[in-house]
Protein backbone atom coordinates (compact mmCIF):
# COMPACT_ATOMS: atom_id res chain seq x y z
CA UNK A 1 0.00 0.00 0.00
CA UNK A 2 1.23 3.50 -0.83
CA UNK A 3 1.01 5.76 2.18
CA UNK A 4 -2.04 7.81 3.19
CA UNK A 5 -3.85 7.76 -0.17
CA UNK A 6 -6.98 9.51 1.08
CA UNK A 7 -4.93 12.30 2.63
CA UNK A 8 -2.95 12.75 -0.58
CA UNK A 9 -6.08 12.80 -2.74
CA UNK A 10 -7.68 15.32 -0.37
CA UNK A 11 -4.67 17.59 -0.78
CA UNK A 12 -4.75 17.29 -4.56
CA UNK A 13 -1.36 15.53 -4.57
CA UNK A 14 -2.48 12.20 -6.00
CA UNK A 15 -5.04 11.12 -8.57
CA UNK A 16 -5.62 7.43 -8.06
CA UNK A 17 -7.87 4.90 -6.41
CA UNK A 18 -8.79 4.99 -2.72
CA UNK A 19 -11.75 3.82 -0.70
CA UNK A 20 -13.24 4.02 2.76
CA UNK A 21 -16.79 3.71 4.06
CA UNK A 22 -18.87 6.02 6.20
CA UNK A 23 -19.98 4.20 9.36
CA UNK A 24 -17.15 1.79 8.59
CA UNK A 25 -17.03 0.26 12.08
CA UNK A 26 -20.51 -0.92 12.96
CA UNK A 27 -22.79 -3.75 13.91
CA UNK A 28 -22.49 -5.39 10.51
CA UNK A 29 -18.95 -6.50 11.43
CA UNK A 30 -18.14 -9.71 13.30
CA UNK A 31 -16.66 -8.96 16.74
CA UNK A 32 -18.32 -5.53 17.01
CA UNK A 33 -20.67 -6.58 19.81
CA UNK A 34 -17.95 -8.63 21.51
CA UNK A 35 -15.57 -5.67 21.69
CA UNK A 36 -18.16 -3.43 23.34
CA UNK A 37 -19.85 -6.15 25.40
CA UNK A 38 -21.22 -5.01 28.74
CA UNK A 39 -20.83 -1.31 27.95
CA UNK A 40 -23.45 1.25 27.07
CA UNK A 41 -22.68 3.45 24.08
CA UNK A 42 -21.85 6.52 26.17
CA UNK A 43 -19.16 4.57 28.02
CA UNK A 44 -17.76 3.23 24.74
CA UNK A 45 -17.26 6.80 23.52
CA UNK A 46 -15.00 7.58 26.50
CA UNK A 47 -12.96 4.36 26.57
CA UNK A 48 -9.67 4.74 24.67
CA UNK A 49 -9.05 1.00 24.32
CA UNK A 50 -12.52 0.29 22.92
CA UNK A 51 -12.40 3.31 20.59
CA UNK A 52 -9.06 2.08 19.26
CA UNK A 53 -10.22 -1.52 18.78
CA UNK A 54 -13.47 -0.55 17.07
CA UNK A 55 -11.68 1.94 14.80
CA UNK A 56 -9.31 -0.73 13.47
CA UNK A 57 -11.85 -3.58 13.38
CA UNK A 58 -12.74 -3.04 9.68
CA UNK A 59 -9.11 -3.61 8.67
CA UNK A 60 -9.52 -7.24 9.66
CA UNK A 61 -12.12 -7.73 6.93
CA UNK A 62 -11.91 -4.92 4.36
CA UNK A 63 -8.98 -3.46 2.38
CA UNK A 64 -9.87 0.12 3.22
CA UNK A 65 -7.44 3.04 2.89
CA UNK A 66 -8.80 4.94 5.88
CA UNK A 67 -9.30 4.37 9.58
CA UNK A 68 -12.34 6.24 10.84
CA UNK A 69 -12.13 7.29 14.47
CA UNK A 70 -14.98 5.61 16.33
CA UNK A 71 -16.86 8.46 17.95
CA UNK A 72 -20.16 10.33 17.71
CA UNK A 73 -20.93 13.72 16.22
CA UNK A 74 -23.12 14.65 19.21
CA UNK A 75 -20.31 14.73 21.79
CA UNK A 76 -19.97 18.55 21.54
CA UNK A 77 -23.53 18.87 22.83
CA UNK A 78 -22.16 18.07 26.28
CA UNK A 79 -20.16 21.30 26.13
CA UNK A 80 -23.43 23.10 25.44
CA UNK A 81 -24.96 21.70 28.62
CA UNK A 82 -26.89 18.74 27.22
CA UNK A 83 -26.86 15.07 28.12
CA UNK A 84 -27.14 12.56 25.30
CA UNK A 85 -28.58 9.09 25.84
CA UNK A 86 -28.29 6.38 23.20
CA UNK A 87 -30.29 3.65 24.91
CA UNK A 88 -33.37 2.79 22.84
CA UNK A 89 -32.70 5.67 20.44
CA UNK A 90 -31.10 9.09 20.80
CA UNK A 91 -32.52 11.45 23.40
CA UNK A 92 -31.05 14.85 24.24
CA UNK A 93 -31.88 16.71 27.45
CA UNK A 94 -30.72 20.04 28.86
CA UNK A 95 -28.92 19.64 32.18
CA UNK A 96 -27.18 23.01 32.51
CA UNK A 97 -23.75 21.49 33.09
CA UNK A 98 -21.16 22.06 30.38
CA UNK A 99 -18.19 19.81 29.73
CA UNK A 100 -17.31 16.90 27.48
CA UNK A 101 -14.76 14.18 28.15
CA UNK A 102 -12.35 13.89 25.21
CA UNK A 103 -9.36 12.21 26.86
CA UNK A 104 -10.39 8.75 25.64
CA UNK A 105 -10.72 9.79 22.02
CA UNK A 106 -7.47 11.79 22.16
CA UNK A 107 -5.56 8.81 23.52
CA UNK A 108 -7.06 6.48 20.91
CA UNK A 109 -6.26 8.84 18.03
CA UNK A 110 -2.67 9.24 19.19
CA UNK A 111 -2.23 5.49 19.25
CA UNK A 112 -3.88 5.06 15.83
CA UNK A 113 -1.60 7.66 14.26
CA UNK A 114 1.48 5.95 15.68
CA UNK A 115 0.46 2.38 14.82
CA UNK A 116 -0.99 2.86 11.32
CA UNK A 117 1.24 5.30 9.50
CA UNK A 118 0.18 4.21 5.98
CA UNK A 119 -3.53 4.71 6.62
CA UNK A 120 -5.36 8.03 6.59
CA UNK A 121 -6.81 8.62 10.05
CA UNK A 122 -10.22 10.27 9.58
CA UNK A 123 -11.82 12.33 12.33
CA UNK A 124 -15.54 13.04 12.22
CA UNK A 125 -17.71 16.02 13.16
CA UNK A 126 -21.31 17.07 12.81
CA UNK A 127 -22.31 20.22 11.01
CA UNK A 128 -24.12 22.87 13.07
CA UNK A 129 -27.60 22.38 11.62
CA UNK A 130 -27.44 18.60 11.88
CA UNK A 131 -26.15 18.65 15.46
CA UNK A 132 -28.85 21.09 16.55
CA UNK A 133 -31.51 18.99 14.86
CA UNK A 134 -30.85 16.28 17.44
CA UNK A 135 -31.42 18.79 20.23
CA UNK A 136 -34.79 19.99 19.01
CA UNK A 137 -36.14 17.15 16.85
CA UNK A 138 -33.99 14.21 18.00
CA UNK A 139 -33.05 13.41 14.41
CA UNK A 140 -36.62 13.08 13.14
CA UNK A 141 -37.31 14.15 9.58
CA UNK A 142 -38.97 17.47 8.89
CA UNK A 143 -37.07 19.30 11.64
CA UNK A 144 -39.88 21.79 12.16
CA UNK A 145 -38.79 22.61 15.71
CA UNK A 146 -35.15 23.06 14.68
CA UNK A 147 -36.16 25.41 11.87
CA UNK A 148 -38.34 27.44 14.24
CA UNK A 149 -35.51 27.72 16.77
CA UNK A 150 -33.00 28.79 14.12
CA UNK A 151 -35.38 31.43 12.74
CA UNK A 152 -36.04 32.82 16.22
CA UNK A 153 -32.69 32.21 17.98
CA UNK A 154 -30.14 31.49 15.27
CA UNK A 155 -27.89 34.37 16.33
CA UNK A 156 -27.62 32.75 19.75
CA UNK A 157 -27.62 29.05 18.86
CA UNK A 158 -25.36 28.84 15.83
CA UNK A 159 -22.24 30.56 17.24
CA UNK A 160 -22.28 28.39 20.36
CA UNK A 161 -22.81 25.17 18.39
CA UNK A 162 -20.00 26.11 16.00
CA UNK A 163 -17.65 26.95 18.88
CA UNK A 164 -18.18 23.54 20.46
CA UNK A 165 -17.82 21.63 17.19
CA UNK A 166 -14.60 23.48 16.38
CA UNK A 167 -13.22 22.58 19.79
CA UNK A 168 -13.98 18.92 19.08
CA UNK A 169 -12.21 19.28 15.72
CA UNK A 170 -9.16 20.91 17.33
CA UNK A 171 -8.88 18.07 19.84
CA UNK A 172 -8.97 15.44 17.10
CA UNK A 173 -6.49 17.38 14.97
CA UNK A 174 -4.01 17.84 17.81
CA UNK A 175 -4.29 14.16 18.69
CA UNK A 176 -3.24 13.12 15.19
CA UNK A 177 -6.05 12.73 12.65
CA UNK A 178 -5.04 13.40 9.05
CA UNK A 179 -8.41 14.47 7.65
CA UNK A 180 -11.67 15.74 9.12
CA UNK A 181 -15.06 14.82 7.67
CA UNK A 182 -18.06 17.01 8.42
CA UNK A 183 -21.44 15.29 8.48
CA UNK A 184 -24.05 18.00 7.94
CA UNK A 185 -26.25 15.17 6.81
CA UNK A 186 -29.69 16.74 7.18
CA UNK A 187 -29.16 19.95 5.18
CA UNK A 188 -31.20 18.37 2.40
CA UNK A 189 -34.31 19.00 4.49
CA UNK A 190 -33.86 22.74 3.98
CA UNK A 191 -35.35 24.68 1.11
CA UNK A 192 -33.07 26.91 -0.93
CA UNK A 193 -34.63 30.00 0.63
CA UNK A 194 -34.30 28.75 4.21
CA UNK A 195 -30.68 27.78 3.64
CA UNK A 196 -29.90 31.17 2.11
CA UNK A 197 -31.69 33.21 4.78
CA UNK A 198 -30.86 31.32 7.95
CA UNK A 199 -28.04 28.79 7.53
CA UNK A 200 -25.65 29.68 4.72
CA UNK A 201 -23.70 32.42 6.52
CA UNK A 202 -23.17 30.13 9.52
CA UNK A 203 -22.15 27.19 7.37
CA UNK A 204 -19.63 29.32 5.50
CA UNK A 205 -18.24 30.76 8.75
CA UNK A 206 -17.98 27.29 10.29
CA UNK A 207 -16.16 25.81 7.30
CA UNK A 208 -13.79 28.78 7.07
CA UNK A 209 -12.81 28.41 10.74
CA UNK A 210 -12.54 24.63 10.39
CA UNK A 211 -10.09 25.08 7.53
CA UNK A 212 -7.88 27.21 9.76
CA UNK A 213 -7.17 24.13 11.89
CA UNK A 214 -4.90 22.97 9.07
CA UNK A 215 -6.32 19.56 8.18
CA UNK A 216 -8.00 18.72 4.86
CA UNK A 217 -11.78 18.80 5.24
CA UNK A 218 -14.35 16.53 3.58
CA UNK A 219 -17.89 17.93 3.59
CA UNK A 220 -20.83 15.51 3.43
CA UNK A 221 -24.50 16.36 3.16
CA UNK A 222 -27.42 14.25 1.98
CA UNK A 223 -30.10 15.25 -0.52
CA UNK A 224 -28.55 18.64 -1.26
CA UNK A 225 -28.30 18.65 -5.05
CA UNK A 226 -30.70 21.62 -4.98
CA UNK A 227 -28.17 23.46 -2.79
CA UNK A 228 -25.07 22.53 -4.79
CA UNK A 229 -24.70 26.03 -6.21
CA UNK A 230 -24.25 27.40 -2.69
CA UNK A 231 -22.42 24.47 -1.14
CA UNK A 232 -19.70 24.58 -3.81
CA UNK A 233 -18.47 27.82 -2.24
CA UNK A 234 -17.78 26.24 1.14
CA UNK A 235 -14.14 26.00 2.24
CA UNK A 236 -13.92 22.23 1.82
CA UNK A 237 -11.14 20.22 0.20
CA UNK A 238 -13.44 17.34 -0.78
CA UNK A 239 -17.19 17.24 -1.38
CA UNK A 240 -18.90 13.98 -0.46
CA UNK A 241 -22.28 13.49 -2.16
CA UNK A 242 -25.13 11.06 -1.64
CA UNK A 243 -26.32 8.35 -4.03
CA UNK A 244 -29.41 10.00 -5.46
CA UNK A 245 -27.67 11.90 -8.26
CA UNK A 246 -24.94 10.60 -10.58
CA UNK A 247 -21.53 12.21 -10.18
CA UNK A 248 -21.77 13.43 -13.78
CA UNK A 249 -24.57 15.78 -12.71
CA UNK A 250 -22.14 17.53 -10.38
CA UNK A 251 -19.65 18.38 -13.11
CA UNK A 252 -21.31 21.78 -13.68
CA UNK A 253 -21.13 22.79 -10.02
CA UNK A 254 -18.28 20.75 -8.53
CA UNK A 255 -16.35 19.78 -11.64
CA UNK A 256 -13.19 21.53 -10.47
CA UNK A 257 -13.36 20.06 -6.97
CA UNK A 258 -12.31 16.74 -5.47
CA UNK A 259 -15.35 14.49 -5.06
CA UNK A 260 -16.24 11.57 -2.80
CA UNK A 261 -18.94 8.92 -3.23
CA UNK A 262 -21.38 7.72 -4.13
CA UNK A 263 -22.62 4.10 -4.23
CA UNK A 264 -26.20 3.62 -3.04
CA UNK A 265 -25.92 1.78 0.31
CA UNK A 266 -29.31 0.22 -0.33
CA UNK A 267 -27.95 -1.93 -3.17
CA UNK A 268 -25.38 -3.72 -1.00
CA UNK A 269 -27.65 -6.77 -0.96
CA UNK A 270 -27.49 -7.17 -4.75
CA UNK A 271 -25.25 -9.58 -6.65
CA UNK A 272 -21.48 -9.21 -6.82
CA UNK A 273 -21.66 -8.71 -10.58
CA UNK A 274 -24.14 -5.85 -10.20
CA UNK A 275 -22.00 -4.20 -7.53
CA UNK A 276 -18.84 -4.54 -9.61
CA UNK A 277 -20.62 -2.83 -12.51
CA UNK A 278 -21.74 -0.04 -10.18
CA UNK A 279 -18.22 0.43 -8.83
CA UNK A 280 -16.80 0.72 -12.34
CA UNK A 281 -19.59 3.09 -13.41
CA UNK A 282 -18.91 5.39 -10.46
CA UNK A 283 -15.14 5.19 -10.90
CA UNK A 284 -15.54 6.10 -14.58
CA UNK A 285 -17.41 9.24 -13.55
CA UNK A 286 -15.05 10.01 -10.69
CA UNK A 287 -12.02 10.17 -12.96
CA UNK A 288 -13.52 13.29 -14.62
CA UNK A 289 -12.89 15.24 -11.41
CA UNK A 290 -9.48 16.43 -10.15
CA UNK A 291 -9.66 13.65 -7.57
CA UNK A 292 -12.12 11.00 -6.43
CA UNK A 293 -12.41 8.98 -3.22
CA UNK A 294 -14.76 6.02 -3.47
CA UNK A 295 -17.36 5.75 -0.74
CA UNK A 296 -21.02 5.03 -0.24
CA UNK A 297 -23.54 7.82 -0.56
CA UNK A 298 -24.33 7.39 3.14
CA UNK A 299 -23.28 5.18 6.04
CA UNK A 300 -23.01 1.40 5.92
CA UNK A 301 -26.41 -0.04 6.97
CA UNK A 302 -26.55 -2.42 9.92
CA UNK A 303 -27.81 -5.27 7.73
CA UNK A 304 -24.88 -5.10 5.29
CA UNK A 305 -22.69 -8.13 4.58
CA UNK A 306 -19.05 -7.21 5.14
CA UNK A 307 -18.05 -9.55 2.31
CA UNK A 308 -19.79 -7.20 -0.13
CA UNK A 309 -17.80 -4.24 1.17
CA UNK A 310 -14.58 -6.23 0.97
CA UNK A 311 -15.35 -7.10 -2.64
CA UNK A 312 -16.17 -3.46 -3.44
CA UNK A 313 -12.89 -2.27 -1.90
CA UNK A 314 -10.95 -4.81 -3.95
CA UNK A 315 -12.77 -3.69 -7.10
CA UNK A 316 -11.83 -0.07 -6.42
CA UNK A 317 -8.17 -0.95 -5.91
CA UNK A 318 -8.12 -3.06 -9.08
CA UNK A 319 -9.84 -0.42 -11.21
CA UNK A 320 -7.78 0.84 -14.13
Amino acid sequence: MQGKLILRISRGEYKGNAVWFMRQAGRYLPDYERIRAGMNFSDVLENAEVIYNLSILPLKYIRTDGIVVFTDILLPLKEMGYTVSYDGGITVRKNGEGGAQYSGISTAIGRLSRDFKDFTIIGVLGGPFTMLSYVFDEGRHGYHVTKKEIVERGEELMPRAIECILNFAEIQARAGVDVLQVFDSWLGNLSESFYERHVRKWEEYFMEKLGEIGKPVIFFSEGTYHLAGAIKNLEADVFSVDWRVDLNRYLDTLGNRIIQGNLDPNVLSTSDSYLRDEVRRIMNMGRKFPGHIFNLGHGVPQWADWNKLAMIADEVHNYD
